[in-house]
């Protein structure tokens, strides 16, 4: 139990009760903290209103003096008007005698009196008593209405007016009226100014009334009205009801006269002011009006007694006003004791010019007098009322005050009471002088925020009955004064928002304790009320119907005592109602009680327990009779259940307050006896299932076996990952426990067990890691894929016009929804890792595309041909650079494009290529055009007959698609070839086998009649006639293809002259054909037929004679003639012959026992229209011969393309080779994705690189220099993007960049010769050199980290920086002299201040001297701005909140970083691209962070260049090595929480730079207390200590520190002694003088 708070405990609105308490520590810290806030707070606003008391003074009401008006006659005074320094006073009730006959005069009603009451002339005062108009009026007034009486004087405006009343009504007024000027002159107007008193009253702000409707009745079983802020009202049931919140307790209750009436019989209104609800009631048959009013954060009501014209809001909704009193907005309020004013009607309201007091007048209808309220807005006070018959002000603020009378005799005394007041006229009012912060503020707006600020001091200190209400208003009330008054915060004036963002704070926790509390409460009572139902319900069961057995019973106790037992448990819950709990846990104890003295009577019978002895002997019977073991595991649980129960009993039994001990051992031994009834069926079920084990233990180890291997089976098939082979072998293997526990007595089992656990073991093992190879390959062959297309995207991403094209070309195109199906197929695949890889590249060329955007648009012109570095221009090369092969000379040689890299190829087996070096397709020779080979590919696949029936523009389409790498040009090369297929269709219809050439023709006709027998004659020709009647009844077999390789091996092996050049396959194919076809003989053409005609007509005799000479057995000596007779007969007619004839009419001549028949078809077309371009192609036609142009395409086919393709690999072999070698991957050039371009680079940087590149490289346009010279030296700490500048700058201008590593190279290296390096990976940066200088043209040589280097190097590279630009070195083992004059080729060398030992780097002079130099860590004259602002740029990318405004525009980040300072000026509505504003928030709490740590940042980088820039003997401290770099700052980015407060940040800074101090070669101490220093947070033992490591520096240094030599450093300390001794003499000879 928690003790109760002392603090008063926060209550329930809603509920309208007080709320659970608040845990008392809790809430007490919580309430005493708000309390001494609130104490703060009021301590500063109370100083800063003594301030602006004394700046601007303050008057508070006070009495003055008196001063008395004596009228002639006695009378009753009536009013005062104050014109200037002159009183007008005026009487009524004047003596019978006065106002009969004429009625009285002007001066027996009217008085003019000075400020010191003595009386004045009439005429004191022009055009006001003594005007003639205004006495004609007067009489004429006082002559008709006889008993005309002055009720009252009122300034109205520039109106002066005397309100007389004429009859008994309050309307029967007659009003005389007077206009004032400015200068205070008179003049009488008229006596018609009735109209000017029913204006409304000047000044302030009455309440607007709201009247419900029959929309706010809420009906049902207690009806009300419902109005604002939760508030209802009824007046039904005899009573006038308000009902706060959602408790239908009311509030406050009042009876009405009439208790029979409706809801709808009263009338009501309400008005809100502030978080006041004002109620305007009249019941049913009443004639006055009720007016109360609610306070919402409370829910208090309170009745307010004033006529509905009389409230008046309170400046700036403080509260309500009226004549009884008043009530303000935080639930106090004050009430006059004096009732009279609650008739009383507002008049008029009056502020001082200071703004600090407001003054209400009321008066009264009739005659009775009125009142005066002066309200205070700083304090929030009312001073005491005064009654007064009339008042007057004076431009001095004075109030002359007439007394009310209050109903006394007429005198002609008449005493008026002077006030003080701060109601001074406007033109009187004191101007504050100056020009400090009071008066920039103004009093006003002091007074306001000084009154809320005390206001919400009261409420926070308790002025006000604490509820959530009242401090969910108290927290929103300090917002709205903290965002109404931005000038709190000013420390000049007291700097009031710290205890107001305190306050606000306090209140919101304690309202979060509120609720957790709250929460807590209606948890316990919710598990109270859930314990409670639970025990009436169990208590009405066993109250209606008892049980019938002992086990009814003990069930119906032991729910009876677990209820118990939840009901006491809910005590131990937190904010739990204890003695509701203790109240509920009594009753039940009683009813357990009542039903344990119910049990014990039945337990007592004799046959109690006669069930549970039939259940034992049943029990018996059945363990007996079991006929399997499985049957004993029911019968197990029966008797486990059995015994429990009467377990249950005894415990029962025992515990029940039995005052007969022999009834409790009566039955105790009762339950014992059936417990060893119970125990003797357990023995009974042990030995049985014991006997049937044995029996069953083998077939049950064969079934587990039987089903194990089931099990292995259905595993293997499901487990397809690597995983679910994990876990199937697992489940396996958990199965064999099983079974090896089961038969663990029997060690044949278990071996057997054994056996089978290692095959299935074996099995998962080798089944997870071919589906572990086969996922690795899936994902490689998926991630392959990406990476190609990444390239490409990239590429394409780069040359789109604009951010829209690019989130379009993301959006829509193919490629990049494949690489993010991609990435979704990886992590499916559970290959996280490149999922990751492949998005973030993905992510990396959205950035790309972006940067190159606004690159393009801010450095790019000409198209993009140009781009601007500072006030130069450079060409820009578009294409990257490519390895190639190029003619040299009689050979090849490797080329880089771009560049004047050359290097011939020397592999000895790339000379067989040379007839495919002038190729540039697979499809297309000097000897065949594309088209053609399209055309007889579609021949040989389709066939002719196929082809003569087909959509060939669709089919011919649909091939050169399926082909792309053969280049086919749609819309060109697809018509070409449907022209040529059009073209020899019909020439491969009719020309039969005359398709094939004539001279493999004639080959074939030569082998078959002289080199083979009858007999294989016979056997082939049966052969080749069956496979063709299998090919038409069937299709085409393979044997046919096995026939013609027979034929052609047969061929080639017969030695047959005449197959020079021949294509033996196609010679065996048409004898494959010609003896398939069924026709006896061979054909024989035209041609050959007409040429050996005429042959015969012209040889004569002698060559028969010449031929028969040669006999039988010459064939190859009479191939040679008969070729040479022909080809003599040709030559000598002159007559063109192609070689195929010739050669067939020979075979004709040497083959005249074989059959023939001619062939007189057609074997040449023309193709004409065609549109492409190949030597062939005469005027767009193309001359085919059937014969020729298979032959043609057949021998590029199976010769001309597989030797190209064989090229192409060697030479992508060679080419990638080379490409290794050079590692030309590790020169292009690429943006990292941390990259930005920021206000620095644009400004300094770039234009710094374009004055140095202008002078290597040459800008374009006129003003190109042809003398190329210089070098550009970029120093800096690392981490200020050195190397990524220079890369960045190449990427833009196209460049290769070759980038040398100098730690690779070592001080160790001098020459360019790669044969002198140490090791192979400074060989390798020398080759690197070696391959920079020969590529030449469009080269960035960039060598970094030079520190590492040596002098004599770095010496090597001085030529460049000349108008000579030649430099020695060696490349490929031979020397070689590099000339770079003219070339665009640049050098830049980048470095640390630091070697890595630690010591000061110096470069070399004569280098130094000829390059630019400049230093990216310090601060360029002017750009100290850029400079610090490129810290938060280059952060941006390394925070998720800042990473959106890095691809902003930079008017937005600069926007955003005035956000951060905290300009007022800065609005977000003028962001470029709109942001959320809870982004926007996180944004710029980080960027405040960034910014704060970007001092520290800076203030190192500044004492690292400066310790750099020391020699060794000049310095007073050790060297500073800790840096404030780019890198350092993005570190410190990464772990900035928008949330982090002060101390937060600075603890960060501290553990970042101690970490880094740790890296260090040595004085981590001094560089952390160096650190210290440079942030102001050195303590008084660090200052210590700092002067001892600075102290013991400089001795250490004067004595030649550790580097120097024993003598040396003996010589030092002897001339440190004897200045120290010249500084002892100076001394002492000063102080003798």
């Amino acid at each position: 139990m928690t003790t109760p708070p002392t603090a008063p405990q926060p209550q329930d609105q809603a509920a309208g009760q007080a709320a659970p308490q608040l845990d008392g520590a809790a809430y007490d810290v919580l309430r005493d903290r708000l309390a001494a806030q609130a104490g703060e707070l009021a301590r500063r606003a109370e100083a800063l209103d003594a301030r602006r008391t004394e700046a601007f003074g303050s008057t508070a009401p006070a009495a003055t003096g008196t001063l008395t008006l004596r009228t002639a006659h006695p009378a009753r005074a009536a009013d005062l008007a104050a014109l200037g320094d002159v009183l007008l006073f005026g009487v009524r009730d004047l003596p019978d005698t006065v106002t009969a006959g004429g009625g009285p005069a002007v001066g027996d009603v009217f008085s003019l009196h000075a400020r010191d009451g003595s009386p004045l002339p009439e005429d004191a005062v022009p055009g006001l008593l003594g005007d003639p108009a205004f006495r004609t009026e007067f009489a004429a007034l006082h002559r008709y209405y006889r008993r005309a009486r002055l009720l009252r004087l009122r300034r109205s405006g520039q109106k002066l007016l005397a309100v007389f009343r004429t009859g008994e009504r309050a309307t029967d007024l007659r009003v005389l009226r007077w206009s004032v000027a400015a200068d205070g002159s008179v003049a009488f107007l008229d006596a018609r100014g009735e109209r000017d008193t029913r204006e409304p009253a000047p000044g302030g702000a009455g309440v607007e009334w709201t009247p419900a409707t029959r929309d706010d009745h809420v009906l049902g079983r207690h009806p009300y009205v419902a109005v604002a802020e939760g508030v209802g009202v009824s007046t039904v049931g005899g009573h006038l009801t308000v009902t706060t919140g959602e408790d239908a307790t009311p509030a406050h209750r009042e009876p009405v006269a009439e208790p029979l009436q409706s809801l709808a019989d009263a009338d009501l209104a309400h008005a809100r002011v502030g978080p006041l609800v004002l109620l305007r009631v009249r019941p049913y048959k009443e004639e006055e009006w009720r007016h109360l009013v609610v306070h919402t954060p409370t829910g208090a009501v309170h009745r307010l007694d004033a006529s509905d014209g009389a409230f008046r809001r309170l400046p700036d909704d403080q509260g309500v006003v009226h004549p009884g009193g008043m009530f303000l907005a935080d639930g106090t309020g004050k009430n006059f004791e004096d009732r009279t004013g609650t008739a009383l009607e507002f008049d008029r309201e009056l502020r001082s010019p200071l703004g600090e007091d407001v003054l209400y007048a009321y008066h009264a209808h009739g005659l009775a007098p009125g009142l005066l309220l002066s309200y205070n807005m700083l304090r929030k006070e009312l001073a005491a009322p005064l009654r007064c018959t009339g008042w007057a002000r004076h431009e001095d603020g004075t109030l002359a005050v007439l007394r009310a009378d209050d109903g006394g005799e007429p005198t002609r005394v008449h005493p008026v009471q002077l006030w003080r007041t701060p109601y001074v006229a406007d033109t009187r009012a004191a101007a504050y002088g100056g020009e400090g912060p009071l008066a920039r503020v103004g009093n006003p707006d002091l007074v306001r925020a000084l009154g809320a600020c005390l206001s919400l001091a009261r409420t926070a200190g308790g002025a006000t009955l604490p509820t959530t209400a009242v401090y969910r208003a108290l927290r929103d009330d300090c917002a709205a004064v903290l965002d109404r008054h931005p000038w709190l915060g000013d420390p000049e004036l007291g700097a009031l928002h710290e205890p107001l963002e305190r306050v606000r704070e306090t209140a919101g926790q304690i309202i979060d304790e509120f609720q957790h509390v709250t929460d807590l409460t209606r948890q316990a009572a919710q598990a109270l009320d859930e314990a409670a139902d639970e025990a009436a319900a169990l208590v009405r069961r066993v109250r209606g119907e008892a049980p019938k057995s002992a086990d009814g019973w003990v069930a119906s106790l032991t729910a009876l005592r677990r209820a118990h037992g939840r009901i006491l448990a809910t005590k131990e819950l937190r904010y739990a109602d204890p003695g509701r709990a203790d109240r509920l846990a009594e009753e039940l104890g009683e009813e357990t009680a009542a039903a344990a003295r119910r049990a014990v009577s039945h337990l007592a019978r004799p046959d109690a327990f006669a069930a549970h002895h039939q259940d034992a002997a049943r029990l018996t019977e059945e363990a007996e009779a079991l006929a399997t073991a499985a049957e004993a595991a029911p019968l197990t649980r029966a008797l486990d259940e059995h015994t429990e129960r009467l377990t249950t009993v005894s415990e029962v039994v025992a515990g029940i307050d039995i005052s007969d001990a022999t009834v409790r051992t009566g039955i105790l031994e009762a339950v014992a006896e059936v417990l060893g009834a119970v125990n003797r069926a357990r023995a009974t079920l042990a030995a049985r299932r014991r006997a049937l084990a044995e029996t069953e233990g083998r077939a049950e180890f064969g079934a587990g076996l039987a089903l194990l291997a089931q099990a292995t089976t259905a595993a293997l098939a499901a487990a397809d990952t690597p995983e679910s082979c994990a876990g199937q072998l697992a489940a396996l293997l958990l199965r064999v426990e099983d079974l090896e526990s089961r038969f663990a007595a029997q060690d044949t089992f278990l071996d057997e067990l054994a056996a089978r656990r290692e095959e299935i073991h074996e099995a998962f093992t080798t089944r997870g890691q071919t589906l572990a190879d086969a996922r690795a390959r899936h994902t490689q062959r998926l991630a392959d894929s990406a990476d190609r297309i990444l390239v490409s995207l990239t590429r394409r991403l780069a040359a789109l016009p604009d951010q829209e094209a690019v989130t379009a070309f993301l959006a829509t195109d193919p490629m990049a929804a494949k690489v993010t199906r991609t990435i979704e197929a990886l992590r499916e695949a559970d290959d996280p890792v490149r999922a990751e890889e492949l998005a973030g590249r993905l992510k990396a060329a959205r950035q790309e595309a972006a940067r190159a955007l606004r690159d393009r648009a801010d450095l790019y012109a000409d198209g993009g041909r140009t781009v601007r570095l500072g006030r130069h221009r450079f060409a820009v090369t578009t294409r990257p650079a490519e390895l190639t092969l190029v003619p040299d000379g009689d050979t090849l040689a490797f080329a880089l494009s771009g560049t004047d890299y050359r290097s011939p190829v020397t592999d000895p087996e790339f000379a067989a290529t040379r007839p495919y070096w002038e190729q540039t397709l697979p499809s297309e020779s000097a000897e065949l055009y594309r088209a053609e080979h399209l055309a007889a590919r579609l021949l040989t696949d389709h066939g002719a007959e196929a082809l003569a029936t087909a959509d060939l523009p669709a089919l011919v389409r649909a091939a050169a698609e399926a082909a792309p790498e053969e280049g086919y040009e749609r819309g060109v090369h697809d018509h070409d070839t449907v022209r040529i297929l059009r073209a020899l269709l019909p020439l491969h219809q009719s020309a039969g086998l005359l398709r094939f050439p004539a001279a493999e023709r004639a080959a074939a006709q030569l082998f078959w009649a002289h080199h083979t027998t009858a007999d294989t004659r016979a056997g082939l020709a049966r052969r080749a006639r069956s496979l063709a009647r299998a090919r038409a009844a069937f299709g085409p077999t393979g044997a046919e293809d096995e026939l013609r390789a027979e034929l052609a091996d047969a061929l080639a092996a017969s030695g047959t002259p005449g197959t020079e050049g021949v294509d033996i396959g196609l010679a065996a194919a048409y004898l494959y054909e010609e003896l398939a076809d069924g026709r006896p003989g061979f054909v024989t053409g035209g041609a050959a037929r007409a040429l050996l005609e005429k042959f015969r007509r012209t040889a004569g005799p002698a060559y028969d004679e010449d031929l028969a000479a040669l006999g039988p057995g010459s064939l190859p000596a009479a191939h040679q003639l008969v070729t040479a007779w022909l080809t003599a007969a040709t030559t000598a007619s002159g007559d063109t012959t192609e070689p195929g004839d010739l050669a067939e009419a020979a075979a004709t001549e040497l083959c005249p026992g074989l059959d023939r028949y001619e062939g007189d078809a057609p074997l040449t077309a023309t193709a004409e229209g065609l549109l492409g371009d190949h030597p062939r192609i005469h005027h767009r036609t193309l001359t085919l011969r059937l014969d020729a142009f298979l032959a043609r395409t057949r021998h590029f086919t199976t010769r001309t393309l597989p030797g190209f393709r064989a090229y192409q690999a060697r030479r992508a072999a060679l080419v990638a080779a080379e490409r290794d070698r050079l590692r030309l991957d590790q020169h292009r050039t690429g943006v990292l994705t941390s990259f930005v371009r920021n206000r620095l680079i644009d400004e300094v940087y770039l234009p710094l690189i374009g004055d140095n590149l202008a002078k290597q490289l040459g800008a374009a346009g006129a003003a190109r220099r042809t003398d190329h010279s210089g070098l550009l030296l970029l120093l800096s700490p690392p981490g200020y993007g050195k190397t990524t500048l220079m890369e960045y700058v190449a990427d833009r201008l196209g460049l290769l960049r070759v980038r040398v590593d100098g730690p690779a190279i070592g001080h160790r290296v001098t020459s360019l010769d790669p044969a002198e390096a140490p090791d192979a990976t400074a060989r390798q940066e020398i080759e690197k050199i070696n391959f920079a200088l020969a590529a030449g043209s469009n080269t960035l040589l960039h060598i970094d980290d030079i520190q590492h280097l040596s002098p004599e190097l770095l010496s090597k590279f001085i030529p460049l920086c000349d108008a000579q630009r030649r430099v020695d070195g060696v490349q490929d083992g031979r020397a070689r002299s590099y000339d770079l004059r003219g070339k665009r080729f640049a050098i830049c060398m980048t470095g640390n201040p630091y070697t890595e030992s630690g010591h000061l780097f110096r470069v070399p002079d004569m280098l130094a001297n000829r390059a630019d130099v400049w230093n990216l860590g310090d601060v360029l004259t002017g750009k100290e701005d850029a400079f610090a602002q490129s810290f938060v740029e280059n952060a941006l990318t390394s925070h998720p909140d800042l990473a959106p405004l890095a691809g902003r525009d930079r008017a937005d980040l600069d926007l955003f970083l005035r956000l951060a300072r905290g300009d007022a000026s800065a609005r977000p509505d003028h962001l470029r691209t709109p942001c959320p504003p809870a982004e926007r928030e996180r944004a710029t709490a980080v960027l405040r962070h960034l910014l704060a740590a970007r001092e520290t940042v800076l203030a190192v980088n500044a004492a690292y260049i400066a310790s750099a820039a020391q020699a060794d003997e000049t310095r007073t401290e050790p060297p500073f090595r800790l840096q404030g770099s780019y890198r350092n700052m993005n570190r410190i980015a990464e772990r900035i929480s928008p949330v982090m407060d002060e101390a937060e940040l600075a603890a960060l800074l501290d553990d970042h730079y101690r970490a880094e101090a740790q890296t260090l070669t040595g004085g981590a101490e001094a560089n952390l207390l160096k650190l210290a220093a440079l942030r102001g947070r050195l303590t008084e033992e660090q200052a210590a200590r700092w002067e001892q490591v600075c102290a013991a520096y400089v001795r250490h240094q004067a004595i030649g520190g550790a580097d120097g030599d024993q003598l040396g450093r003996a010589v030092a300390a002897l001339g440190l002694l004897a200045d120290r001794l010249a500084a002892v003499e100076g001394a002492i000879r000063g102080g003798g003088s």
